[in-house]
């Protein structure tokens, strides 16, 4: 079973004064789990909860790119679908078995109308989901992909144990082949 203070641990992070206000969102939380394959979320489908992952790891994906992974201790919803309520672009799939927690949108909504503080810690939430992406994005325009790929073996080192290399290839933005290259000047 899961420990739920990890996901208080992770607002405070992102929000001192959301320790303040736990008691606002622990009754909110619903214990989860997906075994590998497993769909969080669903191209097409409008996606109605926030997941925090306490173990394993999930992709966001279309068909056939890795747009992002999370990992222990990070929250993953297709998020774009999640803040306007309308079909989402990307599936989040388990490509390891996942425990977590779960926050649902309605929930979280009434929660907001009813506390400023937990509607700041819901923005803070969203900023920084913002700031990963704009950091991904920048990533492209300034590193080449063999630093990329070191960047993200210092940030996830189990990326290289746990995620097929097909995923982390897609992810980086190349070929398989490409990576294999990369791994292997690295190593010689």
């Amino acid at each position: 079973m899961p420990d739920i203070t990890v996901v208080k641990n992770a607002l405070s992070q992102m929000d001192p004064g959301a320790g303040d206000n736990w008691h606002l969102f622990e009754p909110l939380l619903q214990e989860v789990h997906f075994n590998t394959g497993e769909y969080l979320a669903r191209a097409g489908r409008i996606s109605t909860a926030i997941y925090f992952i306490s173990e394993g790891i999930v992709r966001v994906c279309t068909d056939e790119v890795s747009l992002d992974f999370a990992f222990p201790g990070m929250f993953s919803t297709a998020y774009a679908s999640f803040i306007t309520q309308t079909p989402s672009a990307v599936n989040i799939e388990a490509i390891t078995p996942v425990s977590g927690f779960v926050f649902y949108y309605d929930a979280l909504q009434v929660l907001y109308r009813q506390s400023h503080a937990a509607e700041r810690t819901g923005r803070l939430l969203a900023e920084y989901q913002y700031l990963r992406k704009y950091q991904r994005e920048l990533s492209f325009l300034q590193y080449s992909a063999q630093e990329r790929y070191l960047q993200l073996l210092e940030e996830y080192p189990q990326i290289v144990q746990q995620v097929p290399v097909k995923y982390v290839a897609s992810f980086l933005g190349i070929k398989p082949e490409s990576l294999s290259r990369i791994r292997k000047n690295l190593k010689g």
